[in-house]
């Protein structure tokens, strides 16, 4: 049986997340949250291609338990399994780290065609955990989608920007994938996909289950350190203009001020 493992982060909802002082690092239980939209699109992608291969679809999550809601979601849309990654050993990870940790599931899991990332997460806009993980695996990946265009038993062809061309590639199996919100269209959850998914299993493994120490993951073991951050001030003059004149005459001065 064919098998993809799609791989969803939990995002904040909103820019209001407080940061912590001492690790700089995001106080997620600090923020409402939501599923990464780009990695639901890769789900979606994953679930219209289970249409025509009969594939496996394998939910991935990395993060606190109340990451299981993602998981939950996965399962909404089509997911047939859901494996949360969750232990105190993972907070802090920055991309490198986090790559390990996923590409140890993939293994764990084992047997899989391809992998699905979003193209990037909304609280980092890195676009780099799904190629890192690809390397750590040592599989091809597909970055810069367009199109899936036909898959077989060992390849997947695919369309894929190339700056101002296109692309069009035949790429052995197994590999990874990054999808973006342009991809697909997302099908709405219907009420008896809902009420599945709240009933189903969901596997939890810590670092333990995935054979790695403590000097691989976290926030100690990841070489990106963030030295300082700060909340950027936006100070706005509000002028009130009375009539059109006083528009024109502001419009004429900076139009005579930068032609001079």
């Amino acid at each position: 049986m064919k098998r993809y493992i799609v791989f969803l982060k939990q995002v904040p909802l909103s820019t209001k997340v407080e940061i912590d002082s001492v690790t700089k690092t995001l106080k997620r239980s600090s923020a409402l949250t939501r599923t990464n939209p780009d990695d639901l699109h890769a789900l979606q992608t994953a679930v219209n291609l289970k249409k025509k291969t009969g594939a496996e679809i394998v939910a991935v999550s990395m993060g606190p338990e109340m990451a299981v809601e993602v998981l939950r979601e996965a399962l909404q849309y089509g997911a047939d399994k859901a494996v949360l990654l969750s232990s105190r050993a993972f907070a802090g990870s920055d991309t490198l780290c986090t790559s390990k940790s996923l590409a140890a599931a993939a293994r764990k899991i084992g047997d899989y065609d391809l992998l699905f990332f979003g193209k990037m997460a909304v609280d980092g806009d890195t676009a780099q955990v799904g190629p890192e993980v690809a390397g750590q695996l040592d599989i091809p990946q597909i970055t810069q989608l367009t199109a899936i265009t036909a898959i077989s038993d060992t390849s997947v062809s695919v369309t894929r920007n190339a700056g101002c061309k296109l692309q069009h590639l035949e790429v052995k199996m197994p590999c990874a994938i990054m999808v973006s919100r342009e991809n697909c269209e997302l099908e709405n959850v219907t009420l008896r996909a809902w009420q599945k998914a709240r009933q189903q299993p969901i596997t939890r493994w810590n670092e333990h289950d995935l054979g790695l120490s403590s000097d691989e993951i976290g926030l100690c073991a990841s070489p990106t350190q963030v030295v300082a951050t700060e909340v950027p001030q936006h100070d706005k003059v509000v002028e009130w203009i009375e009539d059109g004149h006083a528009v024109m005459d502001i419009i004429e001065n900076n139009v005579l001020c930068q032609t001079k």
